[in-house]
């Protein structure tokens, strides 16, 4: 026998139990034990009420906050490096000074630390302390206690518009029928009311006993029983409930783990410089070492006190050599720069504010604004190459209309609002009014009218309302009927005024409501709607109550939804279907002839139905025996009653039932296009990024609102592929077309879901993705939610390209994160899918702005910024490396290290900031009119290792020119070294903001206020330290250095010639080549001020070399068009060009974006 010691024995244990508990929860009443110690009650175990969010202690703050913070290797670099300035014989500054630079940044990101984490701390006692009742077994009442003071097994009484305080199991409510409405805006943002349902079999009167004998049958609960956490109760007076999650085992507490870190891709560049930078540092301080080294070989003969040694001693020159090279990382230490990503951070939290502060993202209608809730990704915005969008909802309003129906094989058109059409009327009247009146009773599944002049305390029985402040539980046999109908909205009404007039309907989803507003207008109104019963009432002016006995909720799998109901004139069982068609036609019992012909005649309707980008609905009936009823019943109960499995038995007693249905018809709604949805799609294509649909209607449905949103072109070659080897075959052969380029502009794809299990398979993965990049455009439907999210994830990691995932509701969250950046739309289906995004837009024409405008600008901004920064440092850093060539490599400054700290925390610090947040390289209206310019950011970007190295080359260049020129002005002079390090501070202080200056290319008032108050604050800051810091640098003194300097005309002049010098190489780079490109087309010299007009004016422009003939096709009109407010794409100024197989085409339109990049980047230069 193995021997196991006790700490493995324990922890095994402990895994054990929380498994078990995992699996089953047992809880009991704390009444019995309310008077007992609690270190024996039976909850002991389980967690309290009591939140903490925050992540420091008062203690505790400071170090987890250095912890946290030396998580990023550059605050341990640079910590290590003012510790090892400590030892004397590698010294290079003060040692106190030295810690100054580091210490502030420590500061200052612990200081916001703090401050976000008091906030939570203030959140958290609001929350702790709200007050509540909870029932006390002494007091036989419920007493007001605090949040904080709500235990698992407490009974908790909850009153109307009152926050539940934790998650209860509903027992009871103060409505007769045990209906509780509540609203869950604070858990996915949906504002319709939903319904739960307390369970079944108990019974609370006036006091505590059992009313019979426990038989041990068991009571099933599911979530139609549960009342989560930060949910708000509705229309009921009270409910209560029995504590069965409560503090951070609540649902809500565990979803709250904030949103996914994700790293941009310019990020993960940025790290591979700063590794580029460290292997830089180490030579430049080897060259140091290995010159010191051979600076001591050559003077053998010199007296030991002559020279400089570390320890003031005479040692061996290797020592020293290596003494010497901790010395220069000390020394050259900031050529990684300290503040790079802080000013990141401040950057990124500037372009956030002018993002959500875009009038032009702002929607009236909705009266919402974009959110932006990922600040570490918005350069990513301007990098995206795919786009996965979901159709209804986020291409469409989600707004159904109901506009045709097929009753028995007989098709009724409708016309908005409107009456029983022409078609309609011309039939049997009785015959149509049979068959409508069957179609009413499937719209009523699942709805509940609201009723104008509504009581908004709620219309409670005087019998509901327990007596006296007592109540007693007991168990009953029956539970039939009480499972909740739907999660639809109930409504506050008032009986009195129920009139068909003043109804309105809230349902779960936009479709349901088109259905049961279509049967009132045919005279079947649904005027009632309650767990256990429908009312219609029908166009003579009776009513009839249906008895609701089960509802079979939707699920994905089963793409249908049933509800059981008894006949209240047959009193049959009847069972009403309805659902996606081919989840239906294949449910069809064996029928007559005629049965088949009604079934082939719904199916042809469906197909016109889809073929105009209709939405389809099947709608089946079945009478059920009392025998077959009886009999499910009972697994009905046992499924519902199941602790373990429970969803797959409910859903087997669903498909149970669901067979051998009568099919009474289908439906055709229209959910119409957002405006500008065309328009923006076509400026996303034009724009380089690849846009996929996904989409969960049928084959035909999908494809006309492809043709609609012009996702498909008329003269595109339509794919509809489920042989992946046969469509790869024929792509192959059409991109063999020595007309067309290596990619397929005008090829589309079209895949269907089933086919699309099968391409996602690890063996088919890789020609399935092989297919679709070669297309200009793919349409997914029959899709569902995990199909989505594994497509965007294969795309991803496949082609290794940045992915952009938008949708509206609660099926598209998986895609949303399953993307690179994910963007929610806040529709008509909640705010799952926005509260789980990055950003969160209101319509989906604002994805054109922010991706081709804000996407583009954070983008080029933060590249430019970065390496501006890395150029920055380098330039001024290399000052103190030139310096050693001429010092014997003894690693000594010559500027004073208070200057040179200031110099990078304020003197540098801000104009880069500034030039982040608000420098554009291009205006909106240019953005949005050539979408082209978009392209310049996919791929490697404006961030490429070539641009890197050039500005390192020249930071090398610039600082060889401001150090060499001073340096041969007053080589035969007698200056001090301070006094030579002054100049060289200044020189490099104009040469840098001035190259920051070339870079820019929109000045503003702010950009010449932060440069010339940078300017500003050097000579002010430089001249009072000059003035007033006698010894602060012993043994130099640089007492009134700046003073005398300022005062010798050749001071001025070594700072203008120098750094006009450094500076003509990038001026050059920046300014000839525009120079060059506009003599060479004839064009009028302009200034980048004039960009716009010249751009606007290229159809004007002759090109410089002969072009063939090109054909440009456009559709003329749409495949069965949907109705939109925007049907044609339209662009500001410029011809509007579309790919074509021409190759002149491709020849024309590289001309034309080679002449748009000239005119914005200057740099770049014709093919």
């Amino acid at each position: 026998m193995t021997w196991r010691s006790p700490l493995a024995i324990l922890r095994d244990a402990v895994r054990g139990q929380r498994a078990r508990e995992k699996d089953l929860r047992n809880l009991v009443s704390n009444l019995p034990y309310e008077g007992l110690d609690k270190v024996k009650q039976p909850n002991r175990y389980f967690p309290g009420n009591a939140i903490k969010t925050t992540k420091y202690t008062l203690l505790l703050f400071i170090p987890m906050s250095l912890y946290e913070q030396f998580h990023r290797l550059a605050n341990i670099y640079f910590v290590g490096l003012a510790i090892l300035n400590f030892v004397p014989v590698v010294s290079a500054f003060q040692p106190e000074v030295a810690l100054i630079p580091i210490c502030v940044i420590l500061s200052l990101t612990a200081l916001k630390d703090g401050w976000e984490d008091f906030r939570r701390y203030q959140s958290d006692r609001k929350l702790n302390n709200t007050p509540c009742f909870i029932y006390s077994r002494e007091e036989k009442e419920f007493i007001q206690r605090c949040w904080r003071d709500i235990r698992v097994g407490d009974f908790v009484k909850v009153v109307c518009n009152e926050i539940i305080p934790a998650d209860l199991l509903l027992l009871h409510t103060s409505d007769p029928k045990g209906v509780c409405h509540i609203e869950t805006a604070n858990l996915d943002g949906e504002t319709n009311l939903k319904q739960r349902k307390a369970v079944s079999g108990l019974w609370f009167l006036t006091f505590f006993r059992c009313r019979e004998k426990p038989d041990k049958e068991k009571l099933g609960a599911g979530i139609e029983s549960l009342l989560l956490r930060g949910c708000t109760v509705r229309n009921t007076d009270h409910a209560v409930g029995f504590v069965v999650y409560a503090g951070h085992e609540t649902k809500s507490m565990l979803n709250n783990n904030g949103p996914r870190y994700k790293r941009s891709k310019l990020e993960r560049k940025l790290n591979t410089d700063v590794f580029f930078c460290v292997i830089l540092l180490l030579a430049m301080c080897l060259i140091g070492a290995v010159g010191h080294f051979l600076w001591l070989q050559a003077l053998p003969g010199v007296p030991p006190y002559l020279v400089p040694y570390s320890t003031g001693q005479q040692e061996s020159p290797a020592l020293s050599a290596v003494y010497m090279f901790f010395t220069m990382i000390i020394l050259l230490q900031v050529l990684i720069p300290i503040s790079l990503y802080l000013s990141i951070e401040l950057v990124k939290i500037g372009q956030i504010f002018f993002i959500t502060n875009d009038i032009d993202l702002y929607d009236e209608e909705t009266d919402s604004r974009i959110q932006c809730k990922a600040l570490n990704i918005t350069e990513d915005l301007g990098q995206i190459e795919y786009v996965f969008s979901d159709k209804t909802g986020t291409l469409t309003e989600n707004k159904m209309v109901f506009r045709r129906c097929s009753i028995m094989g007989t098709e009724y058109p409708h016309k908005e609002n409107g009456w029983l059409s022409q078609s309609c009327q011309t039939k049997n009247p009785l015959d149509a009014m049979s068959n409508l009146v069957k179609m009413a009773r499937s719209f009523c599944h699942i709805f509940t009218p609201r009723h104008c002049n509504p009581n908004q305390n709620g219309t409670v029985s005087e019998d509901s309302v327990p007596k006296g402040n007592h109540f007693k539980m007991g168990v009953t046999g029956d539970t039939r009927g009480l499972q909740p109908l739907s999660h639809h909205a109930p409504s506050q009404c008032n009986e009195a005024a129920t009139t068909p007039d003043n109804l309105s309907y809230e349902a779960e989803s936009p479709d349901e409501a088109a259905l049961v507003s279509a049967a009132k207008a045919y005279g079947f109104t649904l005027m009632a709607r309650t767990p256990d019963s429908v009312t219609v009432r029908l166009p003579t002016g009776n009513d009839l109550v249906f008895e609701v006995l089960d509802t079979l909720a939707f699920d994905s799998n089963r793409k249908r939804m049933s509800v059981l109901v008894r006949h209240p004139i047959t009193g049959e069982y009847v069972l009403y279907t309805k659902g996606a068609d081919y989840a239906i036609m294949e449910l069809l019992g064996h029928c007559s002839v005629s049965q088949k012909n009604v079934a082939a005649d719904t199916q042809y309707h469906l197909d016109c139905y889809a073929k105009e980008g209709l939405r389809t609905l099947c709608f089946t009936k079945k009478v059920v025996s009392g025998n077959v009823y009886e009999s499910w019943l009972v697994n009905r109960k046992r499924a519902l009653a199941a602790i373990n499995n429970r969803e797959a038995l409910i859903m087997d007693t669903a498909v149970q039932l669901e067979t051998n249905l009568f099919l009474l018809g289908a439906t055709g709604i229209e959910d119409r296009l957002q405006e500008n949805v065309p328009d923006t799609i076509v400026a996303l294509r034009e724009a380089g990024i690849q846009v996929w649909v996904l989409t969960g209607d049928k084959l035909e449905t999908a494809v006309n609102i492809g043709y609609a949103c012009r996702l498909l072109e008329e003269e595109d070659l339509i794919t509809c592929t489920s042989i992946l080897d046969c469509a790869l075959e024929e792509v192959g052969r059409y991109s063999d077309d020595p007309r067309n380029v290596d990619t397929t502009p005008d090829i589309s794809l079209v895949i269907d879901g089933r086919t699309l299990t099968m391409a996602l398979s690890s063996d088919l993965q890789n020609r399935f993705v092989d297919l679709a990049k070669r297309c200009r455009s793919v349409l997914c439907c029959r899709v569902t939610p995990l199909q989505k999210s594994s497509v965007v994830k294969v795309v991803r990691e496949k082609l290794k390209v940045i992915t952009l995932a938008v949708g509206d509701g609660a099926n598209d969250v998986n895609m949303i994160q399953a993307a690179d950046i994910g963007i929610g739309i806040s529709g008509q289906e909640g705010m799952q899918a926005a509260m789980a995004s990055d950003f969160a837009i209101a319509r989906f024409q604002h994805l054109k702005k922010l991706l081709l405008v804000h996407g583009h600008w954070c983008h080029t901004r933060l590249a430019n910024m970065i390496i501006y920064f890395f150029y920055k440092n380098v330039a001024y850093v290399n000052l103190l490396f030139w310096y050693q060539f001429i010092c014997g490599f003894s690693g000594t400054a010559m500027i004073d290290y208070w200057l040179m700290i200031f110099f990078n925390l304020f003197f540098t610090s801000v104009p880069p900031i500034m030039f982040g947040i608000m420098d554009k390289d291009a205006s909106a209206e240019i953005l949005l009119g050539v979408p082209e310019l978009y392209r310049t950011g996919q791929g490697a970007g404006e961030y490429k290792s070539s641009t890197f190295w050039i500005s390192m080359l020249d930071a090398f260049y610039q600082s060889l020119v401001c150090f060499f020129i001073p340096y041969l002005t007053f080589q035969d002079s007698d200056i001090d070294v301070f006094t030579f390090g002054t100049p060289l501070n200044t020189i490099s202080l104009f040469t840098i903001l001035l190259h920051l200056s070339i870079e820019i290319k929109s000045w503003m008032v702010v950009h010449w206020v932060i440069m010339l108050g940078s300017v500003a604050l050097y000579f002010i800051v430089t001249l009072a330290y000059s003035a007033i810091c006698i010894t602060c640098n012993p043994p130099s003194n640089p007492y009134w250095i700046l003073q005398s300097q300022m005062a010798d005309p050749m001071f001025y002049l070594t700072c203008i010639i120098t750094t006009v010098v450094a500076l003509l190489p990038r001026y050059v780079q920046h300014y000839l080549p525009c120079v060059c490109w506009t003599l060479r087309c004839n064009l009028d010299v302009f200034f980048i001020t004039c960009t716009e007009a010249h751009i606007f004016h290229w159809p004007t422009f002759s090109p410089p070399h002969s072009l063939p003939q090109v054909h440009v096709s456009r559709a003329e009109e749409l495949y069965c068009p949907l109705p939109t407010h925007a049907s044609q794409a339209s662009r500001p100024a410029g011809p509007y060009l579309k790919g074509t197989v021409d190759q002149g085409v491709e020849e024309l339109q590289g001309w034309r974006a080679c002449q748009t990049l000239q005119a914005v980047y200057p740099t770049i230069s014709h093919p």
